[in-house]
């Protein structure tokens, strides 16, 4: 099985939706709702007033947070009124947080007053809001009953015509490995059976291949046992990892995504790769709202002149519009259906099927 033979496919966070999970922008509002009722906790002795009152300095810093980033969407001449995802308000904190090793630090006079309000109250407010974000996404992202995205299976319907799937994913939830694992479908996702991140497990000719591109839920960069998957497969020490109170291994933030650390390296450079060499990539779920990603997909289509672009989404058309490398290309193909329609009614797999009798049966080109 040859690269040149594997179906890619890019699924977003609407890929999710039909599952229950909140999107990027509705996890803002879960962060908002959990920190004002924290903050509003009735009396219970000295435990209950310092949970209260760590809240009420997070929800000062959100609101600060929030004011920000708005203002700046007004200063680009963008809509400031626009809902802002949960990526935002955590990269903006973990700038904040480093500014000081910002290049441009020793030209700024200073910094905002209200910043500096907030951290004389509390010094790590920043890292602590971080802290607490990543704490509340295994509950705000995880499914309890996997039937509720039981249509994921339908990935397993797009291996066809000797065609295998690469299926990479923006995601951080644990969706797709609970469902293929559900209905035992093999895959590989990076790590080996232990539990070890090992690269080479993606050479094998497995019918679904994961990469997860901003990290995973499940992924922790241990000290001593290195990169590890706790859940997918379950490394040995999972316990004792999950025990250090570790942070889920993830990348937040549209502009911050692109990583030389491992794994992000290694699955970017996949990714790449393999839209040079497929000749679909099946994009599910996908608003096209980051820029690496988007240069990637614009790459392939320039250097691989048989490379057949079908995007899944009820909004597909206007997504394809905001891209100028996809919008009126003969090679892009919108299906307006949610991801879960797509799948299980067989929508996706038809077109796959479709654009692959096709391609067979034309010569390469450009849109030149």
């Amino acid at each position: 099985m040859t690269d040149d033979n594997r179906i890619v496919v890019l699924a977003g966070a609407g890929l999710c939706r039909d599952a229950g999970l909140p999107m990027s922008v509705e996890l803002v509002t879960r962060l908002q709702d959990t920190l004002n009722a924290r903050s509003q906790i009735a009396e219970g002795g000295i435990p209950a007033a310092k949970d209260r009152d760590q809240a009420r300095r997070w929800l000062a810093l959100f609101h600060f947070l929030n004011g920000g980033i708005r203002f700046q969407e007004g200063v680009l001449d963008r809509d400031p009124g626009a809902p802002i995802n949960i990526e935002q308000i955590a990269v903006a904190a973990e700038e904040l947080y480093a500014r000081m090793s910002n290049p441009l630090a020793p030209y700024s006079a200073g910094w905002h007053p209200r910043l500096e309000e907030l951290e004389q109250q509390d010094v790590n407010l920043l890292k602590s809001f971080v802290d607490f974000i990543y704490s509340r996404l295994q509950e705000w992202l995880s499914i309890e009953n996997p039937q509720t995205a039981y249509y994921m299976e339908g990935f397993r319907d797009l291996c066809i015509d000797g065609h295998f799937v690469d299926l990479f994913t923006l995601n951080y939830d644990l969706c797709i490995e609970t469902v293929l694992s559900h209905a035992r479908t093999p895959f590989v996702n990076g790590f080996d059976e232990r539990g070890v991140w090992s690269p080479a497990s993606y050479n094998l000719s497995t019918e679904i291949r994961l990469y997860k591109l901003h990290g995973s839920l499940d992924w922790a960069d241990d000290e001593v046992y290195g990169l590890c998957s706790l859940q997918f497969p379950r490394h040995q020490s999972a316990e004792t990892i999950q025990g250090d109170d570790a942070r889920p291994l993830l990348i937040f933030g549209t502009a911050h995504k692109l990583s030389a650390k491992e794994p992000f390296l290694t699955l970017a450079y996949h990714f790449s790769q393999q839209v040079l060499t497929t000749k679909i990539l099946a994009v599910i779920g996908y608003s096209f709202g980051d820029e690496y990603i988007n240069q990637i997909i614009e790459q392939g289509m320039k250097r691989n002149s048989n490379l057949r672009v079908i995007v899944v989404s009820p909004s597909a058309v206007a997504s394809i519009r905001t891209q100028p490398f996809l919008d009126r290309s003969p090679r892009v193909i919108p299906i307006c259906e949610s991801a879960e329609h797509a799948l299980t009614k067989k929508a996706l797999r038809d077109q796959i099927r479709k654009v692959l009798a096709d391609v067979s049966s034309e010569a390469p080109f450009s849109d030149e």
